[in-house]
């Protein structure tokens, strides 16, 4: 018992030291490193900065605008006059010139407030903007941290699966004393064998699991697929919401549910903006025109005139073929679609608000079943392998108790990882991540 014990512990203190040659990655460096990394947070942060660059008083139709406008005409001609007088004129290649330019004001007055209207909608597309942002930055966070728990499991099953590893080495060098010695038939010592190759064989495939799992981080993390290192081993379990704190929470931080409030909003706007192109609408305009005319035969070989000009135009639409009706229409619809959406997104949520609580509540049970299942097959063990070790049993009691210490591992650990999961989707959903 005190060799094993010692073997287990020099074994477990080695793969520490081997694990330790590479970088340790806690679960808050992860997040960090996402958030400064990740492709679909990169991809979000800039859909909201084109929401804040579209949000201006020009993209609203608030502002004037302003052009300069200017153009020179060259013209070659034959030209002939006869006067009154009998005079008569004659020019062939006579030119004639003319240059013009001004600065041309345009300013919509009034449109029905579809500007005002516009611009409202331009700042809540902002809003939507940020609110998205934050959501992918949630649905981020929860990927990376649940693809960071896959390796913490994924190594707690290849602990487990290295203690039994450890166990069956041991087992099997008793078995071979044994039957060298004549206590015990050679079966018990090939079976013993058997069991350690497969307890080798479910190391190996374990390993490749871990090594899946890290490339999957490693590409939320935005970074090369090989780049090694190693994780906490260990899952924390200590969350104990309340429901009725939690769906209050919700119903004023989820993203998801604000991004949907949002565009009802936008979408009613919308509404209001359609309607307006129903309305009449009056411009100002204003114009400073200079115009040089240069004629190379006549009396007058040059003309120059200036002069500023102000006016306004009213347009107002009296029969649009129904398109601006149907507009309407189409867009109070997605409104109202917008508004079901929300009412059916809330009862969604307060669903998978119920399932993950029953989730936690469920794993927690059993996480104290299963941990007083692995302490009972510990000292099961125990009990087995001092009886093998006096020759009062067989190889198969040992057999059957290793293998009921494996299954005990292998259940906590999941167990830990569902607790945990079910943890990550009750804080996405209150937008806590």
């Amino acid at each position: 018992m005190n060799i094993r014990n010692l073997t287990l512990a020099l074994s477990l203190i080695l793969t520490g030291l081997l694990s330790a040659q590479n970088t340790v990655l806690t679960s808050d460096d992860a997040v960090k490193m996402a958030l400064e990394n990740n492709f679909g947070i990169r991809l979000s942060r800039e859909d909201a900065q084109l929401a804040s660059i579209n949000n201006t008083k020009g993209n609203a139709g608030l502002l004037p605008t302003v052009n300069l406008v200017a153009n020179e005409n060259f013209t070659l001609s034959a030209f002939q006059q006869v006067l009154a007088n009998g005079s008569e004129f004659n020019a062939f290649g006579a030119p004639f010139n003319t240059a013009n330019a001004g600065v041309q004001l345009s300013w919509t007055l009034f449109d029905g407030r579809r500007m005002h209207i516009a611009k409202d909608r331009l700042e809540q597309t902002e809003s939507l903007g940020q609110i998205n942002l934050q959501a992918t930055i949630q649905s981020s966070v929860a990927s990376v941290l649940q693809a960071y728990y896959d390796i913490v499991r994924s190594k707690l099953q290849q602990k487990a699966i290295s203690e039994i590893i450890q166990l069956n080495e041991e087992r099997l060098k008793l078995a071979e004393a044994r039957v060298a010695a004549g206590f015990a038939a050679q079966t018990d010592a090939l079976q013993a064998q058997i069991d350690l190759n497969q307890r080798k064989s479910d190391l190996l495939q374990q390993e490749s699991a871990t090594n899946v799992y890290k490339r999957a981080l490693n590409n939320l993390l935005g970074r090369a697929p090989g780049i090694a290192f190693e994780v906490e081993e260990e899952i924390q379990t200590s969350y104990d919401p309340e429901r009725n704190n939690l769906l209050e929470r919700i119903y004023t931080q989820n993203p998801d549910l604000q991004s949907l409030e949002k565009t009802a909003e936008i979408a009613a706007l919308t509404v209001r903006e359609i309607n307006s192109l129903g309305k009449a609408r009056i411009t100002g305009n204003a114009q400073f025109n200079a115009v040089r005319s240069d004629n190379g035969s006549g009396f007058a070989l040059n003309n120059t005139q200036a002069g500023f000009t102000v006016g306004a135009s009213l347009i107002v639409p009296l029969y649009t073929g129904g398109n601006v009706k149907r507009q309407v229409e189409g867009a109070k619809i997605n409104a109202t679609k917008a508004r079901i959406q929300v009412e059916s997104l809330k009862l969604q949520i307060e669903t998978a608000l119920d399932n993950q609580l029953e989730v936690l509540q469920t794993q927690q049970n059993i996480l104290n079943i299963e941990t007083q299942n692995v302490d009972a097959a510990r000292e099961n063990l125990s009990i087995s392998s001092a009886r093998f070790e006096a020759g009062t049993t067989n190889g198969l009691e040992i057999q059957s108790a290793q293998n009921s210490l494996e299954q005990a591992l292998v259940r906590k650990n999941l167990v830990l990882y569902n607790l945990k999961i079910a943890e990550l989707q009750l804080k996405l959903l209150v937008g806590e991540l």
